[in-house]
Order: structure tokens, then sequence, then C-alpha cells
């Protein structure tokens, strides 16, 4: 076994008949032109795969800096390999995997709250530099650490954020980027910033976020005049909106031997095949030709890329999450839990029937047909070698119920369906809320994935009761909040008590899950 490392990199022998696509660039030769803030899988498995598709072509693309702001293990771990990734690229035969290694990301600087360190030193560097381009962001939806309901600026939630509004300081994320942009402004170069990070909206999230802490550093002193200003001209600085697909998790026992088979030590990302990216074509200071990659969809406005954004929630997200509620219930959690809940013709026939309203409820984008995307997304699901965790998806589940179910269920009632119709789509949110139990469908025990309202999932959860099916009011105030379900579903026709009888069935006895959901896809 010998670590990957760029002197392994180059060397030919090596590599002699072990079918792994190496980079075709001399990485540590070319300039630097983008910046990735999280370079965590995604970045790597993602965008750093997208842009080493368009590197191998032209070099002169330039190479990515990561930046990361939690995990200095992961920075030291990265060095070690100087910042090369192993990527396994899985299709859908058994055992059908394409290894690649990743170089597009020179390194990674990790950054902390103390501005004077090297690795600030470099990153403002970058700031200054007129090739740079861009930054991605990869951070989870938490790391923004504000709330954003629309509008110009977004509102500070967690005490790091609110103080580094106050002081100046840049403990957290949203400060870090800010503090990036305030040093490319004070350069008078242009920038494009843009969120992978998996929510709708991302760009303009992002662009409320970096703005709340522009203005209050603007206001205090801590930012020159016209800081704001500049943020806010898209022909200036940019915030595109984008959709990110593709299904990235961290390696398991199965996926580590194929390095063994390989003989390298690496660090390592695995993924699907399938990668695609639908991104506002918001670049002032210029950007790589991206619609030159597969899955890259370049669109002219924000309009465009909600299209993407509504077929990908409705069809793989709510898939995701048939799966992370009433696939838990029936026991599929762990690794490759995703693969085996697709074996189940049930829960199939169940997103099926869903996927029937989406396509009639959606606006079609422009570059990729949703009947097309829905036939992709059986197969990318169906995959034997992701080992995929249901309960992975089951975190922050309370967000997720809207965009990926209701947002369904509110189009096709304005299209005229009935709620008896419109039963199937309510039922995955039944499941969510059963799932707050902590007990499967035969009763055994599982632990609840963290959640923005897990203090009230819990209080739910421990309230009703399994062989009670009238514990069900329990949920009236979940039910009730528009900040979960989109609306209080009590003032919504019959939906309210629709979504509280059918978790009534599912708490009668044990197998009622079951019971429920055979019934449903009959």
């Amino acid at each position: 076994m010998r670590l990957l490392e760029q002197r392994l990199l180059m060397d030919k022998k090596f590599w002699e008949g072990k079918k792994v696509e190496l980079p075709k660039f001399e990485r540590d030769r070319l300039p630097v032109k983008s910046i990735c803030f999280s370079a965590g899988r995604m970045a790597y498995g993602h965008t750093g795969d997208i842009l080493q598709d368009l590197l191998n072509n032209d070099p002169e693309i330039g190479v990515m800096i990561g930046v990361e702001t939690y995990a200095p293990k992961y920075v030291t771990e990265l060095a070690a390999s100087n910042f090369l990734m192993t990527q396994l690229v899985f299709g859908n035969k058994k055992g059908e995997v394409h290894p690649k290694i990743i170089g597009t990301i020179e390194r990674v600087l990790f950054l902390d709250g103390n501005m004077n360190s090297l690795g600030w030193a470099k990153l403002l560097e970058l700031a200054r530099d007129p090739q740079v381009q861009f930054a991605t962001i990869n951070a989870p939806e938490g790391a923004y650490g504000v709330s954003y309901t629309g509008g110009e600026y977004a509102e500070p939630i967690y005490d790091t954020v609110k103080k580094d509004m106050e002081e100046g300081t840049v403990n957290s994320d949203p400060a870090k980027w800010t503090a990036f942009a305030r040093e490319r402004f004070k350069a008078g170069l242009n920038f494009a910033l843009v969120s992978c990070t998996n929510f709708s909206a991302n760009g303009h999230y992002t662009a409320a976020t970096v703005k709340m802490m522009a203005k209050a550093w603007e206001e205090k002193g801590f930012a020159p005049k016209g800081f704001v200003a500049y943020l806010s001209d898209p022909k200036r600085f940019s915030f595109p909106n984008c959709m990110i697909d593709r299904i990235a998790v961290p390696p398991d026992a199965e996926t580590t031997k194929i390095l063994e088979e390989l003989g390298i030590r690496s660090n390592l990302v695995v993924t699907e095949k399938a990668r695609y990216w639908a991104v506002e074509d918001l670049f002032p200071a210029g950007r790589p030709p991206f619609e030159k990659a597969a899955g890259v969809f370049m669109e002219e406005s924000y309009e465009e890329i909600k299209k993407y954004e509504d077929m990908k929630l409705r069809i793989l997200n709510m898939s995701h999450s048939v799966i992370a509620g009433l696939g838990v219930l029936l026991g599929y959690r762990g690794p490759y839990g995703i693969y085996r809940a697709m074996q189940d013709p049930e829960i199939t026939a169940l997103i099926k029937k869903i996927i029937s309203f989406v396509i009639q409820t959606i606006e079609r984008p422009k570059k990729l047909d949703p009947e097309t995307f829905a036939q992709d997304t059986f197969e990318r699901l169906n995959n034997p070698n992701i080992p995929d965790d249901p309960m992975r998806i089951a975190l922050n589940a309370s967000a997720k119920m809207l965009p990926r179910f209701l947002d369904t269920y509110f189009a096709a009632r304005e299209k005229g369906f009935s709620e008896d119709e419109l039963d199937p789509v309510l039922l995955p949110v039944a499941g969510f809320l059963r799932y707050t139990l902590g007990l499967d469908d035969q009763g055994e025990k599982y632990n609840l994935e963290d959640d923005p309202r897990k203090e009230l999932l819990v209080s739910c959860g421990q309230t009703a009761k399994l062989g009670e099916a009238e514990s069900a009011a329990a949920f009236k105030e979940l039910i009730a909040l528009p900040d979960v379900m989109g609306k209080n579903l009590y003032t919504y026709g019959t939906t309210g008590e629709r979504l509280e009888k059918m978790v009534g069935r599912m708490l009668e006895r044990p197998g009622a899950v079951r019971a429920i959901l055979s019934e449903m896809v009959k």
C-alpha cells in the first residue's frame, strides 16, 4: 500500500494496468482561478469533478484552492496526500466502479477566527488576485446561522453570527465569506460567489446572508462605505443560484477494499455516475466553459433555475424522503438502506404515484425533461454499490416536508385534483410524524436525527403512543405549523384532519404502517 501523493501521481509505472483515471494536467504548474469554501465530499465529487473534466481539455481554466473552517484534522489528512482525493464513481451493475484521482483542488486552507494566520494571508492574497474569478460554497445550511424568508437581508440566529456582526470578528462562516468579499471590494475587482448548498434559492439566501453581515460591518466601521452597494450590484459582485445534484457519501468497509486492491492509501469520496448542475449565468469576473461538462446547464435567470430546483426537490429528493420516513419505519436503516428500500414494490409504487402528480404540476426546465429525470432517479436509487443510509436523509426532516411533498400537494389542489386523489402525497408526511416516536413499525427503537425543530418533534413523539390511534392528536401543533407544513393545514380544506387520521391509523398497532401503505398503492 502506498500513500497517494503528488510523487505517486507522477509514477507512471505504478498506475499501469490499474484502470484509474488520472488528471491530465500538471496541477502544480497551473494558475489558481477559483476558490471552494467548505471543501468536503461534494466539493471534490461534484464541482471538483466537473472542473477536472474541463481542465483535462484546457489547463488554463485553472485549479481551485479550498477553504475549511471546522475540521483541521481533515485538512491535515488531505495535506498528507497533497490534497489529492480518490473518487469511486459507481455504476448500477453490482461491483461496477470507475476510480478517479481528483486533482482539481491544489490545496485546502484551514481558517479559524485569527485573521493574522498564514491561511488568512493566502486567502486575502487570492481576493486581490484579478485571475481569481469565482468561489463556490458547499457549506451545510446550518453553517449559515440565519433565518431567511425573502428580501434583501437575512436575520441572524446563531450567537456566533450575531457577535461577528457586532464586533467585526470572523468566527462564523458568513463572516469569513464577507471578509473575503470586503478584501475583493477594496481591490476593486469583480467576483461571483456561487452557493452549492442544497436548498432552494441558494444564491438569494447567500446574498442576503453576506449583505446582512456587510451592512452591520459598514454601519459600525468594520468595512468601507459602499461595501453593501458593491455586493448589491450583480455586474460587480454576483450570487448565482444553482441546482446541484449528485449523491456523494462517505466510504464504508466495502468501498475501502477497492483502495486496497489498487494498492493505495487515500482520502476517499464515493459517488454515483449521475451528475447535474444548473447554474445561473452571472459571473462578472468571467468563468470556465461549464456548459462543456456533462450534466451542466447554464441558464440566464433564477426563474429558469427554479424549474430545475422544483423538479429535483419534488422527484429525487421526494423519493429520498419517502424512504427516510416510511422506509425507516419499515426497517430500511443503515448502509445500502436506500437500495434495499427501492426493492420494496410498495415503496416504489408510492413514489411513482407521487411523481405522476409532480409531472402534472411543475414547470418544465428548458434542457432537462422531467420524465427522463424521473426515470434516471429510479436508476440512481437502485444502485447496489452506494452505501447510502436513509437516516442521512432524515436529518433536518421537518424542513423537507414543504418543498418535497406539500408544494406538490398545494399545486395539485390548485389544478383541481381532489383531496381523495392526493392522499398518496400526504402519506409520507404522515410517515414523518410517525417517525418522531423513535419506534419503527415492529416496535424497534432508533434515534431521531438532528432537526431544527427537534425539541418539538421529540415532545410530540413522546406524547403519541403506539397502540393508541387517538394519540395522533399529539401532532396537532406540527400539522398547524406553517414553518413546517407551509400552511396551517387545518385551515386548508380537510387536509389537517386527513393527515391526523393517517397518523392515527399508523399508531393503531405494530404493522399498521405497512397496512396503510399497502392499501394506498392498490
